[in-house]
């Protein structure tokens, strides 16, 4: 027996094969929202990457948003093909009190102004959402999509010394191998028509930045086993490396047959960079394509879910976002204070010193712009003086900190002769050496306070304030006292340690006004 079909219309199977079953897509949307809205309550962490992505000069995250798209499209890619995807988290409280942990420790971050601490804290508070919203497959298949987000938060810059000197180290080794007379110095390459500075741009971050993103997403979309994942990644970074070597190899070989007068040296070698890497690229592309591709997974449908699907979601999903705005809130809901005084002073005269004078001699000056309080005074035994200085913040914020890449107890361009650590009484103070001043070397003594403690490690001073301020209003100073190696450093040393105990600390000690 034959069924007969009107020519032209289409069987009931096919018109329903052909709808589009947007249940289907309720929970991949609900997961964008989930990573969507926690970016919107993280909003400080949120605004300072749109600036790095989109404002910051040179910046090699300017790709930060195309992988925000790229992540949210992977993951609902993923809970679209799961069989089962509305499955809310069980009843376990690890991912609870890990994602209210990462809250708390995200505010902290903050507090104490550690940009980079609290931007990294970001996909980690998104996957825990994730996690609790929508349960452990789909968080387990979203752990390197989510992960993909590191690629544009400016973690990797720690990886910039090590970059640099390998392409010093390499770039060099191939010009002796081409018989191209260098003379090497630092970041400096020298060869007799000009100099090249390898600069922190030219250490290839952000070859190496896009070639993990492009490996990542490669072994992704394929589904790739972890072994394989790892092939790709160190071939992706080791041709990145490569490539960048022979475009800053090309450049130097370019300025030395033209003496200096080649495009690239003249004008511009951007593009030639780029040019360099995609052809890297276009290999690793090539490379991996000769690896079998995994046969697809076959995912089992998982149990009915109880309770009432998506409703529970919803329930669940608002819980787990409500829990995760404790530090947000707490940010928001209890700014910081204002410290009423500052914590560190010297008295306004020392028994067996002259002074104090309002300015000190030498050219030694420390780089605390940004703080709300300057105290500068010079003191005078035997023939030698010590200068005093102190910075207070009485408030910290983002750009207002004790702790930053423009603040330090000497100028930026000093010359560093030395470092330490020294126990002088009863303090434990750091002691930089710092040369070329008149002929004559000079010691700089300093530490941080914060509230009436007193430590001598820039990080542990800010979280102490960010910890300070959960429940006070602390004042971090930093303070030092310095001294010109006149007639030596060891006359210097012995007056900064006679001055010291002067020094006085915290709110409650008598003299601090």
């Amino acid at each position: 027996m034959t069924e007969s079909a009107t020519p032209g219309a289409a069987s009931p199977r096919a018109r329903t094969g052909a709808r589009i079953d947007w249940r289907s897509w309720r929970v991949p949307a609900a997961l964008a929202a989930v990573v969507l809205l926690t970016g919107i309550i993280y909003w400080p962490s949120t605004q300072s990457l749109l600036i790095e992505w989109f404002e910051a000069p040179a910046s090699a995250y300017r790709h930060g948003s195309l992988i925000v798209l790229i992540t949210i499209w992977l993951v609902m890619r993923e809970a679209h093909g799961n069989p089962q995807p509305l499955a809310p988290g069980s009843s376990s409280l690890l991912p609870l009190a890990s994602l209210f942990a990462t809250s708390v420790a995200w505010l902290i971050a903050v507090r104490a102004g550690v940009q980079v601490a609290h931007q990294a804290l970001l996909p980690i508070v998104v996957w825990l959402n994730v996690r609790i919203v929508f349960g452990p497959r789909i968080a387990a298949q979203s752990l390197a999509p989510v992960g993909l987000l590191y690629s544009a938060i400016p973690v990797w810059h720690v990886f910039v010394p090590a970059l640099q000197s390998m392409t010093v180290s390499v770039v060099s080794a191939l010009l002796r191998i081409v018989s191209i007379p260098a003379y090497v110095t630092g970041d400096y390459v020298h060869i007799h028509s000009g100099v090249f500075h390898i600069e922190d741009g030219c250490a290839g971050l952000h070859y190496f930045i896009v070639a993990a993103t492009i490996a990542v997403l490669h072994g992704e979309l394929r589904g790739d086993r972890l072994g394989t994942r790892l092939y790709l990644f160190g071939l992706a970074i080791a041709l990145a490396l490569a490539s960048n070597w022979l475009r800053v190899f090309i450049i130097i070989v370019a300025g030395d047959l033209t003496d200096m007068q080649h495009y690239l040296v003249r004008v511009d070698h951007s593009v030639f960079g780029w040019v360099v890497f995609a052809v890297a690229m276009v290999v690793f592309l090539l490379l991996a394509g000769r690896r079998p591709v995994p046969a697809p997974e076959v995912r089992e449908a998982g149990e009915p879910v109880a309770g009432g699907g998506t409703s529970r979601v919803v329930r669940v999903a608002a819980f787990a976002l409500a829990l995760s705005a404790v530090g947000p809130a707490w940010l928001l809901l209890a700014p910081v204070r204002m410290a009423p005084a500052p914590n560190v002073a010297v008295p306004a005269a020392i028994d067996g010193w002259t002074g104090p004078s309002e300015s000190c001699h030498g050219r030694w000056r420390p780089q605390y712009e940004t703080a709300d309080l300057h105290v500068r005074r010079e003191f005078t035994r035997g023939g030698t003086a010590v200068c005093f200085y102190s910075a207070t913040y009485l408030t910290q914020h983002q750009d207002k900190e004790l702790i930053g890449y423009s603040t330090q107890a000497y100028d930026l361009d000093s010359e560093i002769v030395s470092a330490a650590t020294r126990e002088a009484a009863g303090h434990t103070i750091n002691e930089v050496q710092l040369g070329n001043e008149k002929g004559a070397d000079r010691i700089v003594w300093f530490a941080y306070i914060v509230g009436d403690s007193e430590m001598r490690r820039g990080i542990a001073a800010q979280l102490s304030y960010a910890l300070g301020t959960l429940h006070g209003a602390p004042a971090a100073s930093v303070y030092a006292i310095s001294a010109s190696c006149v007639p030596d450093c060891a006359t210097a040393r012995e007056a900064l340690t006679a001055f010291l105990p002067h020094v006085i600390v915290g709110f409650a000690k008598e003299g601090v006004k």
